[in-house]
């Protein structure tokens, strides 16, 4: 009967390693082997030795074995900088003088989600995404709900190492409320969403502080920008926040639910800040 192949998904430009268990012997035969129509050779070891010399070049510099681990039994290979020719399947071939024995595993690489930025530009918000395989997905959320369906675009582009950049496009409806847009880059192994809250035009009375709200609790990252494309300050996960030079004598204070506060500078005039965060979806 066949055994069923080994599942072993890896990060794209990562490293991944390819178990392979064996029956302990201190002379082993190993040979790792693409099957991929034609079989490319991978990485070979004997006479307690890497044996090279026939290693396909798309693996050199990025093959590696567990060398004091072999006579105990592991024949795992060590793949580095892993890429998306790298996909497939692979056997584990040994030979020793008692057997022989092959082990198959299927690769899978995936490029996840990492980041997604959102801007306002002339009525439109934009929502972009890149490095990312499979192809991914882009969807928006508005609130309150739109009246009228909202007019959107989404591009989706390949890049030449086989992973996808993604841009959605989508019209804003001006009204005298908060409005959240969000939208959400996904495929079947990441996703992360961006959320813009834009609020009505604020009224302030001169030399007083003013309160930028905005309800950002949960976020990993919050970034506040000035006129949609200067940034003011910027808070990731885990890290204190960082506040643009020419901006740290305009603000005071970032509270932990995304507040802003700017106390009164006579020479800053009508400022106004619109907030985009991300957050990360487990899936």
């Amino acid at each position: 009967m066949r055994l069923m192949d080994t599942q072993v998904g890896c990060v794209f430009g990562g490293s991944c390693v390819l178990p392979c268990r064996l029956q302990p012997n201190s002379d082993t035969i190993l040979h790792w082997v693409k099957k991929d129509g034609e079989d490319v050779q991978v990485h070979s070891y004997y006479d307690d030795q890497d044996q090279l010399g026939h290693q396909d070049p798309l693996y050199k510099g990025r093959t590696s074995l567990f060398h004091d681990q072999i006579s105990g039994g592991n024949a795992s290979l060590g793949l580095s900088r892993v890429n998306l020719q790298d996909q497939g399947r692979y056997l584990c071939y040994a030979s020793t003088s008692q057997y022989n024995q092959e082990t198959f595993v299927t690769q899978t690489v995936r490029a996840p989600v990492s980041r997604v930025d959102i801007v306002l530009v002339n009525n439109t918000v934009t929502c972009k995404s890149g490095g990312i395989y499979p192809r991914p997905q882009l969807t928006w959320s508005v609130s309150p709900r739109p009246a009228t369906v909202l007019q959107n675009t989404t591009e989706v582009h390949e890049d030449d190492q086989g992973l996808y950049d993604i841009t959605g496009s989508l019209r804003t409806v001006y009204n005298d409320t908060e409005s959240t847009y969000s939208c959400s880059v996904h495929n079947e192994h990441s996703a992360r969403k961006a959320t813009m809250r834009l609020h009505p035009p604020m009224q302030n009375a001169p030399k007083s502080e003013v309160l930028l709200p905005c309800n950002a609790s949960g976020l990993d990252d919050i970034t506040w920008t000035f006129n949609h494309n200067q940034t003011i300050l910027r808070r990731q996960a885990g890290q204190e926040t960082v506040v643009e030079t020419e901006w740290q004598q305009h603000v005071r204070d970032l509270s932990e639910s995304g507040n802003l506060l700017r106390p009164h500078q006579p020479r800053v005039k009508g400022r106004t800040g619109v907030l985009s965060g991300t957050q990360t979806k487990k899936t």
